[in-house]
């Protein structure tokens, strides 16, 4: 079987160009990538499995140096906004205790400092090195940042609002939903109604209302209610009281439990009256509901970001990846127990 040597020996280069220009390395010319990956593809050459893998694992493993970066770069909002958001200072603890595991330090781009633009943000990472690059939630993905994209292991966070081009770790909506859902009907729960703000369902990305509508099927059809689209950051409260009203929901699956002052403003117990379940959980509330594992996502991503800087992966993938997280549900307050059934 032809190997590295036997390639290195036709082309007259050595057996370490060989290995680089396999890879499409940047420190090999593109023209000599070409030509040993057409000599490699003539002798019909594969790569032993036992040796890529030692070799993936060495390059992966290997402490970086004390200036090792990965970059993460915030799209939506200004710094102080970003980490005053409960998830996000989650998620970016998460972030970076991984990499401080991993030998890397973390960096902030923030989009709307003032004077910053991505441009800018490409230019300081070009003229620093610095080679993985993380999209920090809320991602809205890539077309609209001009960076030089081929430079870059990159790894997007959530969900975009595009097509995706980048691989991604998010949460995965589907799964937390029929968690939720779950947990609601094992504590007697018949008649379940999902609240969702407007922005979570149009076109938007997030998989919570096809968890729901799942879990909708699979019961009867009386105890189906249709999901209620808005929020009291929406100013829903006289629609939402009108579809209380008729559809009378014993529980509500909500995003974060903003919902309780519309059920206070009817008069409604919670969970005497009404139980409340919470997708995305805020943390030390009374809420019951998902907690949505941040911090476990924050470190996923820097792990495959690591990954692909360990693989000589850069630019946009061919078939973009999508590492789904679980959620995990957390009793609370706002739902009666679940009752022991003989």
């Amino acid at each position: 079987m032809p190997n590295q040597r036997d390639i290195a020996r036709l082309l007259g280069i050595s057996q370490g160009a060989v290995s680089l220009a396999l890879r499409s390395d940047r420190s090999i010319s593109a023209d000599l990538c070409k030509r040993v990956q057409t000599v490699a593809k003539k002798l019909n050459y594969r790569p032993n499995p036992y040796v890529s893998s030692l070799m993936s694992q060495i390059r992966v493993s290997r402490r970086p140096s004390t200036n090792g970066v990965i970059a993460l770069v915030v799209d939506h909002y200004p710094e102080d906004e970003w980490r005053r958001h409960e998830s996000y200072r989650v998620y970016f603890d998460g972030v970076v205790k991984r990499a401080e595991q991993l030998g890397y330090h973390i960096e902030c781009f923030f989009l709307l400092a003032p004077g910053m633009t991505a441009s800018r943000i490409d230019r300081i990472l070009q003229a620093r090195g610095i080679r993985g690059l993380i999209l920090a939630p809320p991602y809205f993905g890539n077309r609209r940042l001009n960076m030089r994209w081929s430079h870059y292991a990159c790894v997007g966070t959530g969900y975009a609002w595009e097509q995706q081009q980048f691989d991604r770790v998010a949460h995965d909506h589907d799964q937390n939903a029929v968690l939720a859902f779950q947990n609601l009907r094992i504590r007697d729960y018949l008649r379940i109604g999902l609240v969702l703000p407007a922005f979570y369902v149009e076109g938007r990305g997030t998989r919570w209302l096809d968890g729901f509508l799942l879990c909708q099927h699979g019961i009867p059809e009386e105890q189906r209610l249709p999901p209620f689209i808005g929020s009291p950051e929406e100013n829903s409260f006289a629609d939402f009281k009108k579809w209380h009203a008729k559809w009378r929901p014993d529980a509500l699956l909500t995003l974060y439990g903003h919902e309780m002052k519309w059920l206070e403003a009817l008069h409604l117990r919670v969970p005497q009256d009404i139980g409340l379940a919470c997708l995305i959980r805020p943390l030390d509330s009374f809420f019951a509901g998902i907690d949505d594992r941040y911090a476990e996502i924050g470190g996923a991503a820097v792990e495959l970001t690591a990954s692909k800087i360990g693989f000589n992966h850069y630019g946009i993938p061919q078939y973009p990846r999508l590492l789904l997280i679980d959620g995990q549900w957390i009793d609370g307050k706002s739902v009666r127990r679940r009752r022991r059934h003989s």
